[in-house]
């Protein structure tokens, strides 16, 4: 009966707090309808295999796929691979896929249980997992040639991971590395709640989000709206109607039994250690001043650890920035390929997907 409780006030306080979410992502009460957005960028569709059997969907961006004087050649000098957030998908990275792709070739994934990629166990739903799954990508989608590593929130934490289990990629194989509104510290946000408030959340929402799952149908606009809650917290600027509602969209698609796998993660978060591996590689930390969910602290913190880093914060700019300023997002990555393409011998390029 406590449980059950328990669960009550969580929707109750869901509501409360989702309908001021909606209204300020949507101006109504009702379900934000997922957009798509014009001219999407196809890419070749892999099937990368992860060390523990699960499938993860990848998509690669060779010559042939723009025209003439947008491609990125398959033998483009450098790959820049394109590590999502926590509860999207590769998606997220629509308004930079053909931009890069006019400099280098173009890997985007999603995450285990994110977008088209299988779940896998819950207990593999961890940053670690994370990191062998990109080892995985890499592997299998650009076993040769210079990479460029691009990651968003969670995606960020994937690249950390990957250079705390192999640190010797980085340098030989890894070039260069973007971390976007990411740490390498524990994460608990503020989202308008006093510390205290974040820890008990970030206890309470894996039971919360589990039980939720196995309620089925019955809280189904709530799930909707919670989409609409972090849709209203990924801006602090105003952004066009149809990105607020394809953010929320993906959000949406996110099963939550995922959510209830991944989020503990954040609070036991700690990879400052693999920063190390980062000093052999130029090194691009982006913020958004206005970010809730991971402070400009936590890229700053980044960048003193690394040196030769360099940090930039977006003004007037939430957590989800590479949708809410891509063209800003863009030119910073793109200027991180051209300083990679100067200060480096030319070699052979990836093999052609």
């Amino acid at each position: 009966m406590r449980a059950v409780k328990a669960v009550e006030l969580g929707v109750v306080a869901g509501l409360a707090l989702t309908r001021t979410a909606v209204r300020a992502v949507t101006g109504t009460l009702g379900r934000p309808e997922p957009a798509v957005l014009a001219d999407p960028v196809p890419g070749a569709a892999r099937t990368v295999i992860a060390d523990d059997g699960v499938t993860l969907h990848a998509e690669i961006l060779p010559a042939g796929i723009l025209p003439a004087d947008k491609r990125g050649a398959a033998t483009a000098p450098v790959t820049v691979v394109l590590c999502h957030g926590y509860a999207l998908s590769s998606a997220s990275w629509c308004f930079q896929t053909a931009e890069l792709a006019r400099h280098a070739r173009v890997v985007t994934w999603d995450q285990r249980g994110h977008g088209r990629s299988q779940r896998g166990p819950a207990a593999h739903a961890t940053v670690d997992q994370l990191g062998r799954d990109l080892r995985a990508v890499l592997e299998q989608t650009t076993p040769d040639g210079p990479v460029v590593l691009a990651g968003h929130s969670m995606g960020g934490m994937t690249i950390m991971a990957l250079a705390e289990q192999y640190p010797d990629l980085f340098g030989p194989r890894v070039v260069a590395v973007a971390l976007l509104a990411t740490s390498a510290e524990p994460v608990l946000g503020d989202l308008g709640l006093p510390r205290p408030g974040m820890r008990v959340l970030h206890r309470l929402a894996p039971w919360v989000l589990a039980a939720l799952h196995r309620a089925g149908p019955r809280v189904g606009a709530l799930r909707e709206l919670t989409g609409a809650l972090v849709a209203r917290h990924a801006f602090a600027s105003d952004v066009p109607p149809h990105v607020a509602d394809f953010l929320a969209g993906m959000i949406e698609a996110t099963p939550l039994d995922v959510l209830a796998d991944f989020f503990p993660q954040f609070r036991v978060h700690d990879k400052v250690a693999a920063l190390a591996a980062l000093h052999r590689v130029d090194c691009l930390v982006l913020a958004g001043a206005e970010d809730a969910v991971t402070p400009p602290a936590h890229s700053e913190a980044i960048a003193g650890a690394v040196p030769g880093a360099e940090l930039v914060v977006l003004p007037a700019a939430g957590h989800a920035f590479p949708m809410e300023y891509p063209d800003q997002v863009n030119d910073r990555i793109v200027a991180l390929l051209r300083h990679h393409a100067r200060s480096r011998p030319a070699g052979p390029g990836p093999a052609p997907a």
